[in-house]
């Protein structure tokens, strides 16, 4: 982490914000000659920081040496983002006009302004008084680093690492089968692709099988599972295994596999007649190679060594483990690849006995049994972690040392490097940035959700991303080298494109990274009905705070010292359940970069938060304010302010426009917000937005051109735009140019709320039009649109051939419904408030146009939806969906909804006719029928024509409550 650290201070020493402070020094004594004792300084210490970091596990002082640097580090980051702010704001406050809005806000009539003498002296009184304060800080802080560099010699720190901090234990093929617990499924599926003819690989002569897992999954013994089989056996010619480690040697590997064929190590240090000796000894026959524990991702090394594979007889077989995913894309053979899961807990018991209860008699196994099984759940599915845990408990003598395991966290453990030994691998093999990122996860409780957009931003507020303009992307690769590595789970991906939007950490993972942040990551729980004093005095190195609340927890307290209140970079209070914050709790805390109060009840946000000049990540998600304080505005370095679920925001203040290095601005679902102030133009830094919203009133809010001249701008892939019928003219609306859009996967298109709800009626048929979106559109909602129809415009509303969800919602002049029946991938659907409406019949199935059709090809209304919801449809009489052909060649297939499951009709009381296809559907399930008269009298008599279109789903509720259950009869009245 250290090594982070100074790789960032180092680019901010060279960074335009730097090479201004230098600029503006220049006349203070002595102070440039200190700039650049600083850099060396940092150079040389960087140069060991690899040796230090992996030395400091087992040597204190070392560890305490890193400790120091790192308070340097911290300090030095605060003091160079203190001075750049500074600047920024005395230029920014000199760009203002008389009004005081920035001269680039104001009337196209005012070019330029001119400032009085007195603010020209103020002006420079204060750069003069800036110089000095920052120069005398750096001296300072300089004076410190070259104490902390003096003393690295004393450690015999290298710059060049030979030795691996953690030693590699080198594998065999031999393996005791009765000690190996749950792998019998993936030992099935091994085997299978290991014997089967067919090939799958670019190199016909052999199949490459890679192994997948994070450490201590048994890839190494599932390998050594298939490779014994006596099937495998029969089947090779030749069986060889190479434990490969890291680094990938091509002369060792190349050695070790003629030493297997070969029966002797060959003399010969050459590659090239090695792999000429392996080309020459595979000839004709068919092999299974292990390559076992691969860490190379590097193509020309990998390639260097298949060549003379190829030499082998079809049928050939390569099985490699490894901890990387990059390993089979490099190989390319993803599609092959096994990924080990965590095994079951009793799996992990069997395990954990046959260790722990070494030669203890069975008296005291009962006793100790439901204690043990206790511990053996800390393995979290993770065999290796089971073994060593049962190791360690066979030297605990008693209940009570038992119960001290049983009570203690992993990472609190005294045996905890044995633990976590296989995951020190994994990280020491990432960068310093890598790391830095990985290790930040721990202000995430256990089995927290974390959202990956979320993760990014927060590692750009604290700088782990560099200061460049890519650092959104830079963090994008550097989540999804931590997800290939194992050290995330659990995913949740966009459907269209497989990116992953959300993950949570393995507990084992977490585990380990608490147990390398246990020093400057805190998490405190509060579970109390009465008023917490929580007190971090004792917690001098906490520089990240995770306060998880309970639901009972009423008030709370914390209190800090000096060091908590300059060290704190983080507070995270996450969804406590509108558990009320006081911003004491935070406001003293000056130095924070990423405050995080979602779901905290704040309604009101004090004008002390301008004080937080460091902060570059707020959310405030799910709050109760209804408008934020002018004092935001003073947060110079703010790239994100999350409000999205803010329900009762009104506001924002005016001049947000001085937030230039504002980057994500989210207010999804702040409904009562009235618009965007007109500042919003000035945001040239503004990255992703993801809501439009259009007043009414043109001069007090931005409209659609502010947003459109923001260059950097890139709309969310959650997007909503309120008040589509304000738009001027269609001219307008294509200028927010959806089309292009290829990230918004979920839109909502509201034509109602802002404004006059009698006025521009006849305009939204061609407003809707031009706002057609993207065809990687995936949940569409349109609101209040007021046309009488969507066909034959607009056009593109049912081409959206990746549109899984679609709304209608108060759509009350809408007469007819278009023909969904034609979107291949829709599979929810829900009709709301639409007035007008009075019946839905065969173009609404997409079939009235081909149903008497003579091709033999299947027509498919509808083909995978699930859910279909009919609302508060006051008028709706008549659903038809009867299908007959006219043709006496062909019998023509029709298919309608053949994957219904959920069917949900309320608030529909003159509904009386269903549509014939629903008394043939296998596939609904569940049937819904609330307010609506006229179908819950069929419900309750069970006779009549409709309801026998409708008897034989499994499931049938009117208001609320079963007539039918799982097929059986709850009610009935005759």
């Amino acid at each position: 982490m250290a090594d982070a650290l100074v790789s960032a201070l180092i680019d901010q020493l060279v960074s335009v914000a730097f090479r201004r402070l230098d600029e503006e020094m220049r006349l203070v004594k002595d102070v440039d000659e200190d700039v650049r004792q600083l850099k060396t300084n940092l150079e040389a210490i960087q140069a060991v920081l690899e040796d230090a970091e992996r030395r400091q596990l087992a040597d204190q002082s070392v560890r305490n040496w890193l400790d120091r640097l790192k308070d340097v580090s911290f300090d030095m980051d605060n003091v160079l983002d203190e001075w750049s702010t500074a600047i920024l704001k005395l230029r920014i406050e000199e760009e203002k006009g008389e009004n005081g809005v920035p001269t680039h806000q104001t009337s196209e009539k005012v070019c330029f302004s001119i400032p009085s003498p007195f603010s020209c002296f103020k002006s420079k009184v204060n750069r003069i008084t800036l110089r000095h304060d920052i120069a005398h800080k750096i001296k300072d802080l300089n004076q410190k680093l070259d104490r902390i560099a003096g003393e690295k010699d004393r450690f015999m720190l290298k710059a060049t690492i030979t030795e691996q901090p953690v030693e590699r234990p080198k594998t065999t093929s031999f393996v005791n089968e009765v000690e190996i617990y749950g792998r019998d499924k993936d030992k099935d599926i091994l085997v299978s692709k290991l014997l089967s003819e067919n090939s799958t690989h670019e190199d016909k002569s052999f199949n490459i099988i890679p192994i997948v897992g994070m450490g201590g999954m048994g890839k190494t013994t599932l390998a050594q599972l298939v490779y014994n089989d006596e099937k495998v056996k029969d089947n090779f010619d030749e069986r060889i295994w190479v434990c490969v480690s890291d680094p990938f040697e091509e002369i060792k590997v190349a050695k070790a596999i003629v030493e297997s064929i070969e029966g002797s190590s060959p003399n010969n240090n050459e590659l090239d007649p090695l792999l000429q000796r392996i080309h020459k000894c595979i000839e004709g026959k068919r092999f299974l190679l292990v390559l076992d524990d691969v860490w190379t991702d590097d193509k020309q090394k990998w390639e260097q060594l298949r060549q003379p594979l190829k030499n082998g007889a079809v049928g050939s077989r390569i099985l490699v483990t490894t901890r990387k995913k990059e390993v089979a894309i490099m190989m390319g053979v993803v599609n092959s690849m096994v990924t080990l899961e965590e095994l079951s807990e009793e799996h992990c018991w069997l395990i954990f006995k046959q260790l722990a209860f070494l030669e203890r008699e069975e008296e005291e196994r009962k006793q100790l049994e439901e204690i043990g099984r206790r511990i053996a759940s800390k393995a979290k599915g993770s065999p290796l972690v089971a073994k060593t845990l049962g190791g360690l408990m066979c030297y605990k003598e008693n209940q009570t040392q038992w119960r001290d395991v049983l009570d203690s966290e992993l990472w609190q453990s005294k045996d905890v490097k044995k633990i976590f030994t296989p995951f020190l691998l994994s990280y020491y093999d990432l960068s310093p940035k890598e790391k830095q990122c990985l290790l930040y996860c721990s202000v995430f409780p256990k089995d927290y959700r974390i959202d990956r957009d979320q993760l990014i931003e927060m590692w750009m507020s604290q700088s782990y991303l560099g200061y460049g303009t890519n650092s959104d992307e830079e963090g994008r690769e550097c989540f999804e080298t931590l997800a290939r590595r194992s050290f995330f789970q659990n995913f949740e991906r966009l459907e269209y494109d497989s990116s992953i939007t959300c993950c949570t950490m393995h507990d084992i993972v977490h585990d380990f990274v608490q147990f390398l942040t246990k020093d400057e990551y805190i998490t405190m729980e509060v579970n109390s009905s009465v008023e917490k004093k929580l007190t971090l005095v004792n917690e001098i190195k906490a520089r990240h705070l995770t306060l998880v609340l309970g639901s009972d927890a009423q008030s709370l307290a914390l209190e800090y010292n000096k060091t908590n209140e300059e060290n704190l970079r983080t507070l995270f209070v996450p969804d406590t359940n509108n558990y009320s914050v006081n911003a004491s709790l935070f406001l003293r805390l000056t130095f924070l970069r990423t405050l995080t109060l979602s779901n905290c009840g704040i309604r009101k946000l004090p004008e002390s938060i301008g004080r937080l000049m460091h902060l570059r990540y707020l959310n405030l998600k799910d709050d109760k304010m209804e408008e934020l304080p002018d004092a935001l505005c003073d947060l110079w370095n703010l790239q994100t302010l999350d409000l999205s679920t803010c329900t009762s925001l009104r506001r924002l203040p005016e001049g947000i426009g001085k937030l230039i290095n504002l980057k994500h601005l989210y207010a999804w679902s702040c409904f009562d917000l009235e618009g965007f102030p007109r500042g919003i133009g000035s945001l040239t830094c503004l990255q992703k937005l993801d809501t439009l919203i259009i007043p009414r009133d043109k001069g007090a809010f931005s409209d659609i051109g502010d947003f459109t001249r923001l260059k950097n701008l890139r709309l969310a892939k959650y997007l909503s735009i309120r008040g589509c019928r304000n738009v001027k003219n269609v001219e307008e609306a294509e200028k927010i140019d959806l089309k292009n859009c290829d990230s918004i996967i979920h839109l909502i298109l509201d034509f109602g709320k802002l404004g006059n709800q009698n006025w521009g009626f006849a305009n939204d048929a061609a407003i809707l039009e031009a706002l057609e979106p993207h065809p990687n559109l995936a949940i569409l909602m349109i609101s209040d649109y007021m046309g009488a129809s969507l066909s034959p415009r607009p056009r593109w509303i049912t081409s959206l051939t990746n549109l899984r969800d679609l709304r209608l919602f108060d759509c009350n002049n809408l007469e007819t419904v278009p023909s969904f029946g034609k979107m291949p991938c829709l599979e929810f659907l829900k009709l709301s408030y639409m007035k007008s409406v009075k019946m839905l019949g065969l173009e609404f199935l997409g079939i009235a146009e081909e149903k008497d059709q003579k091709d033999f090809a299947p027509i498919i209304s509808f083909p995978k939806l699930e859910n279909l919801v009919f609302d508060s449809m006051a008028r709706f009489e008549k659903w038809e969906g009867s299908v007959t052909t006219t043709t006496t060649e062909t019998s023509s297939s029709f298919m309608i909804m053949p994957c219904l499951k959920h069917l949900e009709f309320g608030k529909c009381p003159r509904l009386q006719a269903l549509p014939e296809f629903l008394q043939t559907s296998t596939s609904l399930k569940d049937l819904s029928i609330t307010e609506s008269e006229i179908m819950e009298e069929y419900c309750r008599k069970g006779t009549g024509e409709e309801w026998d279109k409708i008897s034989h789903v499994p499931n049938i509720s009117v208001n609320g409550e079963y007539v039918r259950k799982d097929g059986i009869w709850i009610h009935k009245d005759n």
